[in-house]
């Protein structure tokens, strides 16, 4: 419309025509909607309805059609599913915030046991707790966080979520935040219940499909805000694995000593030089 206007105007008056512009749309649009009106008859006072008439009438669609009924429920069903993923991006932080109590007890319970005379440190006692009331508590906490994310892994998968939530630096460290606190306690259930002698050990067998996809969460991070949640992360081992690795490492020497298999007992060793060496390719 701009270069309409310099093309038929006169130099002297470019200037003013530019600065009428703002008035020239609001003119035009005031009228193309009472074209509309014209066309449609009268529009629905509600703005959202009316919006749905129009948006009829742009696709050649009289509100007399008997197609007309079902085009405007598509509409409607659009504009929900629009709104929707927002919406429940927004209650996922409500929901965040009351689940968050539960992952400070944990943190409470952490600190706890780095600072116990015993020693043994937060995986150990997790994995060697007895019955009491505050090591029950935590195992319930863990379960309560690992259904809230399971959840939000569903809802994303499911589309119901803004297509970059996962790129979102509110969820994707707080996520990361979760996976480096929880994992270790998940990692010394699986093996103080006996689930690798069943199943395998952790790393391939046992480790929840949240975790995995939290890591690649974490790889595609934008790091702007890296320096903001290092000293969160600073007293959390980095390796969420690192206790997995050392019970698979601990069941290898155990083999070793108890077999008899010259053949077998090389291969052993070969998987433990593997672990200690993870850099070096061993066949």
């Amino acid at each position: 419309m701009m270069y309409l206007l310099l093309e038929t105007g006169s130099p002297s008056c470019s200037i003013e025509d530019h600065l009428k512009y703002g008035d020239n749309v609001g003119r035009i649009s005031s009228q193309f909607l009472e074209k509309k009106s014209f066309m449609l008859g009268e529009l629905p006072e509600s703005r959202y309805e009316a919006g749905v008439a129009l948006a009829l009438q742009s696709l050649g669609i009289s509100s007399q059609e008997p197609v007309a009924g079902p085009a405007e429920d598509c509409l409607q069903a659009a504009r929900r599913m629009g709104r929707t993923p927002n919406l429940n991006c927004a209650n996922l932080a409500i929901k965040l915030s009351k689940i968050n109590p539960y992952r400070a007890e944990i943190e409470w319970y952490k600190a706890l046991c780095d600072r116990s005379d015993d020693q043994m440190g937060y995986y150990d006692s997790f994995k060697q707790r007895g019955a009491s009331k505050r090591d029950s508590k935590v195992n319930l906490n863990r379960h309560k966080l690992a259904r809230f994310w399971d959840n939000v892994i569903n809802l994303f998968e499911s589309n119901q979520l803004p297509h970059d939530f996962h790129r979102h630096g509110k969820w994707v460290y707080s996520s990361q935040f979760y996976k480096l606190l929880v994992e270790p306690l998940d990692i010394a259930e699986y093996y103080r219940t006996g689930m690798h002698r069943s199943k395998g050990h952790y790393i391939n067998h046992g480790r929840e499909r949240r975790y995995q996809i939290f890591d690649r969460w974490w790889k595609g991070r934008n790091v702007r805000d890296e320096d903001n949640t290092r000293s969160k992360f600073a007293s959390l081992t980095q390796d969420t694995c690192f206790w997995a690795k050392v019970e698979e490492a601990r069941g290898l020497l155990d083999d070793v000593r108890s077999t008899r298999d010259q053949r077998h007992s090389a291969l052993l060793w070969e998987k433990i030089d593997c672990f200690c060496n993870p850099c070096k390719n061993v066949g």
